[in-house]
């Protein structure tokens, strides 16, 4: 049975700027472009009577400011990790847009964005899944065989399961991306070295599409369209430093693979 949730109508500045905080949080965290944070935070705020409020974004950062007469609220929170989840992204987005419209008591606020937070996520079995026929049909994409397909599909769920434990460990994305790459390189590269009928270059490339921040790529170009310069130098910091692991991830088990195997090439 369903726990009765006691909604109040009062809404202190200290419980406004918590819950927007949050709520910008989470749009950030699940993938949303800063410019559309910074423009839900202030419909929202206005919504409830803020509109005196100043709101900065960054990828990694949000500062929110609210003033109540003579009194000022601040208050930032850090944004740790970032994953690109569609669907409660789209679900946040309207309860944005029904709070906008609707401005219920805070509390209500607060259950509802709960009510999105507790809906399951994919099962890991689904992302293993969905890794390895990526890679696959990369590999088709950049001209590779069906073999080469079929060798890519393992090669994609080592990527997933490399990506996953490091993000538990809580390393950062340049380490990474570089063991990840060392590791889906060195299959194909060991196979090749053996002399098995494949194209090597073709399964590391189509695997390495994983891990391409075709996102941050666009969305820092959307940033530099509308103005937003800061986040687009961060976006493309983020890129030129994911580019650099996954290019030492690879010249590493290549390197590595002729060295010990030089002699059966």
């Amino acid at each position: 049975m369903e726990e009765r949730v006691d909604f109040t109508r009062s809404s202190p500045p200290e419980q406004i700027i918590n819950f927007s905080c949050e709520m910008g949080r989470q749009l950030l965290q699940n993938g949303a472009e800063i410019y559309r944070v910074e423009d839900s935070l202030q419909r929202l705020l206005a919504a409830y009577g803020y509109a005196k409020a100043e709101i900065f974004a960054i990828p990694f950062c949000i500062i929110l400011t609210i003033q109540e007469g003579d009194h000022n609220y601040t208050k930032s929170v850090r944004i740790q990790t970032v994953a690109n989840n569609l669907r409660r992204l789209n679900e946040l987005n309207a309860l944005c847009r029904d709070l906008c419209r609707e401005t219920p008591p805070i509390g209500e606020s607060w259950w509802r964005l709960k009510q999105i937070l507790k809906e399951p996520v994919y099962p890991p079995v689904v992302g293993y899944c969905a890794h390895g026929m990526v890679a696959s049909f990369f590999t088709l994409f950049w001209g590779g065989t069906w073999v080469d397909a079929l060798l890519a599909f393992p090669c994609g769920l080592l990527v997933k399961l490399v990506v996953t434990a490091m993000r538990r460990a809580k390393i950062n994305v340049f380490f990474t991306d570089m063991l990840a790459c060392m590791v889906l390189a060195l299959g194909p590269e060991i196979l090749r070295s053996l002399g098995c009928p494949i194209q090597a270059d073709r399964i590391i490339i189509g695997t390495i599409m994983l891990l391409v921040p075709g996102v941050a790529i666009t969305n820092g170009m959307r940033d530099v369209l509308v103005g937003d310069f800061l986040t687009a130098m961060t976006r493309f910091a983020e890129v030129l430093i994911v580019s650099l692991s996954i290019a030492v991830g690879v010249a590493a088990a290549i390197t590595v693979t002729r060295f010990f195997l030089g002699g059966l090439l």
